[in-house]
């Protein structure tokens, strides 16, 4: 298993230095997203990660063809979860693009962002604060200066988190944010529902760390955040940050007994590294009253993806 991935993620890193991704794909509207039961879906949303938009407008045209995919259905989706590194180099010109497109689709769906390295490694408290800004403007709420905040949408809780200062590709997480995830989850969970928390980063050893990235983690808080989580039942974590693609890691079983799991969702831009490698890959999320349902899917084509490990379905605690 080590050996395949060292010799998978430098083969496929090497393809991706090609300029194909950087080709505008075409949108096809004859395979909408379908859910299993849409007459009895409590909330949806669909996941990306890893736009690293740049000055280009082959990457604002298939940023913008993730949201026209999700709005050509009848199977309505209520929120985006926009799992970091919006950016390519952390420009302000980056972030108007990413913005831009989405403004066209504000009234259409709620929008959850979190910063990913690309995004504050270099200009954290700039770029914090349009990131976070944005958030509050979509959301209408008040972050106070803070990486992370909480939304409900239809009953169901969404916690976003984020590092709270420069860090080169981990997180650091602070007391203070682990005590607002705790508090956040006992509140979302206490009647059996599911909530769902999003960081770009994945926590240590999950999703094949150290193998497939070395400094792919969240970090020193990593073991404590994911203690907190995993005192509470029916919670999903939802990562990028590892361009994994869809493989045999792509999920991983954090608490079994009391249904806590981690979903590291596909870089969007650019191909990733294992199992179906396609750019434009994301999953969407259904829930219900007795299970939570993960769906892959290449939103940049608006195509499906019948692959292993393509779906993923889970009941309820």
């Amino acid at each position: 298993m080590g050996l395949k991935i060292f010799i998978d993620k430098y083969r496929n890193q090497l393809k991706a230095m090609s300029p194909d991704y950087d080709v505008a794909f075409d949108l096809s509207k004859d395979e909408p997203l379908e859910f299993i039961d849409k007459e009895n879906v409590r909330v949806s949303f669909a996941s990306i990660a890893d736009t690293h938009l740049i000055d280009k407008d082959s990457a604002t045209v298939n940023l913008n063809n993730f949201f026209e995919d999700i709005k050509n259905t009848d199977c309505k989706i209520d929120a985006v979860l926009m799992a970091g590194d919006l950016s390519e180099y952390g420009k302000i010109k980056e972030y108007k693009r990413f913005f831009d497109v989405f403004d066209k689709f504000k009234n259409d769906f709620k929008l959850f962002v979190t910063m990913g390295n690309h995004d504050v490694r270099f200009l954290y408290g700039r770029n914090q604060k349009i990131i976070m800004d944005k958030a509050e403007e979509y959301l209408d709420i008040k972050t106070n200066g803070k990486s992370y905040y909480s939304y409900d949408i239809n009953g169901y809780t969404f916690i976003v988190i984020g590092t709270e200062k420069r860090v080169l590709e981990k997180a650091h997480i602070t007391r203070e944010q682990m005590d607002f995830l705790d508090k956040e989850l006992a509140r979302g969970t206490k009647d059996g529902k599911p909530v769902f928390v999003m960081c770009h980063q994945a926590f240590a050893e999950t999703h094949g760390l150290p193998e497939v990235w070395k400094t792919g983690d969240m970090g020193e808080q990593s073991d404590d955040v994911r203690a907190v989580m995993e005192k509470h039942k029916n919670v999903y974590f939802i990562n990028g940050h590892l361009h994994g693609g869809v493989f045999e890691k792509t999920l991983e079983v954090l608490n079994e007994q009391k249904g806590v799991y981690s979903l590291s969702v596909p870089g969007y831009r650019k191909k990733n590294n294992f199992g179906f490698t396609d750019c434009g890959v994301g999953y969407y999320c259904e829930v219900y009253d007795n299970k939570v349902v993960f769906t892959a899917r290449k939103f940049v084509e608006g195509k499906r993806v019948d692959v292993e490990y393509g779906k993923f379905e889970f009941d309820l605690k």
